[in-house]
């Protein structure tokens, strides 16, 4: 009986040992993403005042304009990048940005951002 009741508090010991462990783990990763993203952006806002401090706005709003496409197509061919939270205002933004400019949607994101629902 003793040696029951000892397994299950060991049992249950390990058990909580694990848990505690599983939350500490995640919550650091959660961390982590978080602060690769922040200063991800922080380098950018560097690069954006950088470029238009230097007279080249023209230059960045073309390299901008040329990525936009290939943000779609990752966004759409990543199944967890598809599936987060912001990834659909993302596409609207990008589909509205072109149709408030009066840009042709380049034809290899045009079915994707078709798809987009209108937003509210």
């Amino acid at each position: 009986m003793k040696n029951k009741i000892k397994m299950s508090l060991v049992f249950a010991g390990g058990m909580l040992v694990g848990v505690l462990s599983t939350f500490v783990i995640l919550g650091q990763l959660s961390y982590l993403r978080y602060a690769d993203f922040y200063l991800m952006s922080a380098r950018e806002q560097v690069l954006i005042a950088s470029e238009l401090r230097a007279s080249r706005g023209r230059e960045l709003q073309s390299r901008a304009e040329a990525n936009l496409p290939t943000l779609v197509l990752t966004i759409h061919n990543d199944r967890k990048l598809r599936s987060a939270s912001g990834a659909e205002s993302v596409l609207r933004s990008v589909r509205d940005f072109y149709e408030m400019n009066s840009l042709p949607i380049p034809a290899e994101i045009s079915e994707i951002l078709s798809k987009i629902p209108r937003g509210h």
